[in-house]
């Protein structure tokens, strides 16, 4: 009698779980999924010069990344970006040609910049911030990226957008050994990403 009592017990208890299981809410897909972000669904592009009258302006045609957004636990999210240097594009081929040299990008030598995250904080709910480290030249420095997320689509399926995010930061060129031309240009670069992302 009571080892039948306690099979009933257990019982209930494995049908109790289960209705937790199903009735609880569970946290979004893309919150475990890496997602992909890159230069076919994307931009980045960016603006030198402390004067807004007279600013170059350039974009990376190739480059990729993957952004992992825990939803649950947002500090541990991570974004890591891939820049092909050597597909800098200017507003003329002259600009392009000097940026590939040895006093710019030295593409040759460095053909890859890199962003990795080392922090993700929620700043409100569409908005991120994202502090990691950019490696350009063999020179790793730090840099904040202000990231917004829009147009969340967490059930969208494989290959379609997830969701947009658009970033901004800024470095210092002279940092990374780009000194030439700074006292005619400036040494500001602001960085604008806009993408898609997607599974």
């Amino acid at each position: 009698m009571l080892c039948t009592s306690k099979i009933g017990i257990a019982r209930r208890g494995l049908m109790l779980g289960a209705a937790l299981a199903v009735l609880l809410p569970r946290p979004a897909a893309w919150a475990f999924d890496p997602l992909k972000i890159g230069g076919e669904r994307g931009t980045i592009d960016f603006s030198i010069g402390d004067s807004k009258l007279f600013r170059t302006t350039g974009s990376f045609k190739h480059w990729h990344g993957m952004v992992n957004v825990d939803e649950t636990d947002v500090p541990k999210s991570q974004v890591d970006v891939r820049i092909d240097t050597r597909s800098i594009q200017m507003l003329d081929k002259q600009q392009t040609d000097m940026l590939k040299d040895p006093d710019f990008f030295d593409v040759e030598n460095f053909p890859e910049m890199t962003f990795r995250s080392k922090s993700v904080e929620r700043v409100d709910p569409n908005k991120l911030k994202v502090t990691g480290d950019v490696t350009l030249r063999g020179i790793t420095k730090p840099m904040q990226l202000d990231v917004t997320v829009l147009d969340r689509k967490p059930d969208a399926p494989p290959g379609a957008r997830y969701a947009r995010f658009h970033g901004q930061g800024q470095i210092k060129r002279s940092e990374f050994g780009m000194t030439k031309f700074l006292d005619v240009v400036g040494d500001t670069v602001d960085i604008s990403i806009r993408t898609d992302a997607w599974r």
